[in-house]
């Protein structure tokens, strides 16, 4: 497989994990330390307790917008060693075959071949304030980040 299709693949599996609510499967796809940021914040899940807390937060807002599908786009993917890809990709979200009002958004991410399995060691993302991603990263760092 090529970087394009190794990222599109990664996209499909991890995003249809995430929707159908399997937080192990999910967290199974992240790396530890992972690191996630977005405007408003740098989060850096360094155990699997925080790395649960996050997937589980993600899967909460999802639901709660009623998502059925994260229909994940690669733009752009290059594999910059043998264990290191860099991928760019948009994401819309769906609710029972209609586009959710929330705008499509971009990401980059970078995995990590671990163990001959590819894993999420930094996302970030495009997004607005009230986006799902930014919200569940919000309320992580409520509980679990210290000043």
């Amino acid at each position: 497989m090529d970087a394009y299709q190794i990222a599109q693949d990664f996209l499909d599996r991890q995003g249809d994990a995430t929707v159908a609510g399997d937080v192990e499967a999910t967290m199974g796809f992240c790396d530890l330390p992972c690191t996630l940021e977005t405007m408003d914040r740098v989060t850096v899940a360094k155990t699997e307790a925080e790395m649960r807390a996050i997937c589980e937060g993600f899967i909460h807002q999802l639901r709660s917008q009623q998502v059925t599908h994260m229909v994940r786009t690669c733009q752009e993917a290059v594999l910059k060693n043998d264990d290191t890809l860099w991928a760019t990709y948009t994401t819309r979200l769906v609710c029972n075959g209609k586009h959710l009002n929330e705008p499509s958004y971009g990401a980059f991410v970078i995995l990590k071949l671990r163990d001959g399995v590819w894993k999420i060691s930094t996302m970030q993302f495009a997004i607005t304030r009230d986006n799902c991603v930014n919200l569940t990263l919000r309320d992580f760092a409520a509980k679990y980040e210290t000043v």
